[in-house]
């Protein structure tokens, strides 16, 4: 057949929309959502924040490094620290948390890989602030200030990584400004400037937690646009097979056939390839309906319909209700000798089936066959195939019933019969 009988729909659709529908409607930070789908919030998002903040990383290294000579300025003792620290400590610490990022590994070693060298180079921006001993030192502390500032704010990774990360560099930041070093490290710094750049840093948090909630909210907002697509796409499909259908039986409908028997001799026309058709009615079916009831006419029509549903060829060949008693096989690639012996082979299967028309007989069946294509010498459109068929039909009922009978184009020939009855 070409379709099968729709099935229900699934409910898995429907959970994930009503997952997203309770994430967007519920209160709270809207920073975590339930564990599925948390999972395809990194699996979306993950992969592109990870090469931003590798960028980052490289691109505020580069800064620095290119800053470097600038400590000169200061003081040869500054500028050897600096060397020594960012050249043998924060380059290959950073160079492993860029290579890090780029694998997939858990989003807490990410978290990590991402805030490590930048609680380094405060340290070592407070270190060098406090070796300085000048007017220099509320500069590192401007500078320290900044890259906090910048890490919170420019930095791509998750809220609750940046929450942590400026906790940890802020307390780095406190505790380099006021514990008193011994020798040669200058003086604690004032209190002023450690509120200023705790101050200063909390504006660029906030940005990044609302970045983030309006980038889980977009998420959010795709992921349920793209499911109810999908529901729609889902249940547009269901009642357009629905429509196919007969209600009663659950086979293929008129409509269903007339599209299909189209379409297919229009391929076989193409293709010089033969198709057949298979006119089936039931034998007696008004006696049936008028002696045993309109409740076992239907029955008999379902049982009839299954029957020939499983009999013909399964993916290949089409079953549909034509009306009333009335169905249709359409056998594509079956030429008129194939044709017949599928007939006959339906026809006695259903007289063997056990199926009753009534007190002491049988139910049975006429089945009218026609053919195009494949060196048959007529070629039909589909309404003269389903007509002959007919014709032929009408014939294999007017010889007595229980029979399968095939259209002969040339009306001088007798037409061919076979099955029990026939002369």
């Amino acid at each position: 057949m070409e379709a099968e009988p729709p099935k229900h729909l699934h409910s898995e659709d429907c959970l994930d929309q009503s997952t997203c529908e309770h994430a967007l409607d519920g209160a709270g930070y809207g920073l975590r959502f339930d564990p599925q789908l948390e999972a395809k919030y990194e699996a979306a998002t993950g992969p592109a924040r990870d090469r931003a903040i590798s960028t980052y990383l490289l691109v505020y290294l580069a800064v620095k490094l290119l800053l470097l000579f600038a400590n000169l300025k200061v003081g040869s003792q500054v500028f050897r620290v600096s060397m020594e620290l960012r050249l043998g400590i924060i380059l290959p610490v950073t160079l492993l948390s860029v290579a890090l990022l780029r694998r997939r590994l858990p989003p807490w070693v990410h978290g990590l890989a991402a805030f490590t060298p930048l609680v380094l180079e405060t340290a070592l921006v407070m270190i060098l602030g406090r070796l300085s001993r000048s007017a220099a030192t509320e500069r590192y502390v401007l500078a320290a200030g900044i890259g906090i500032f910048a890490q919170t704010l420019l930095m791509q990774a998750p809220f609750r990584y940046c929450l942590r990360g400026l906790i940890v560099a802020l307390t780095v930041f406190c505790a380099l400004c006021l514990v008193e070093w011994p020798g040669h490290f200058g003086a604690p710094i004032s209190t002023d400037e450690i509120i200023f750049v705790v101050v200063f840093s909390l504006p660029a948090l906030y940005e990044r937690y609302s970045r983030e909630r309006a980038s889980r909210r977009e998420f959010l907002l795709s992921e349920a646009n793209q499911r109810r697509t999908r529901q729609i796409l889902k249940l547009n499909a269901h009642l357009e097979r629905l429509s196919s259908l007969d209600g009663l039986t659950g086979i293929f409908n008129r409509r269903y056939l007339d599209a299909a028997l189209a379409r297919l001799c229009t391929l076989a026309g193409e293709t010089q390839r033969s198709i057949s058709v298979l006119m089936i009615d039931i034998d007696n079916f008004k006696f049936i309906n008028d002696g045993q009831g309109h409740q076992y006419g239907d029955l008999c029509l379902e049982n009839v319909a299954q029957f020939l549903q499983q009999s013909v060829r399964a993916g290949i060949d089409t079953v549909a209700r034509y009306g009333g008693e009335e169905f249709v096989a359409i056998l594509p690639d079956a030429d008129l000798g194939e044709a017949l012996a599928i007939a006959e082979r339906i026809r006695e299967g259903v007289e063997g089936a056990g199926l009753r028309a009534g007190p002491g007989s049988a139910l049975t069946i006429s089945i009218g066959v026609a053919a195009m294509g494949g060196g048959q010498p007529c070629r039909f459109t589909p309404e003269e195939l389903v007509s002959a068929a007919d014709e032929a039909l009408y014939q294999a009922k007017r010889s007595g019933r229980n029979r399968v009978i095939c259209h002969v184009p040339d009306p001088l020939s007798r037409a061919n019969e076979s099955g029990r009855g026939v002369p």
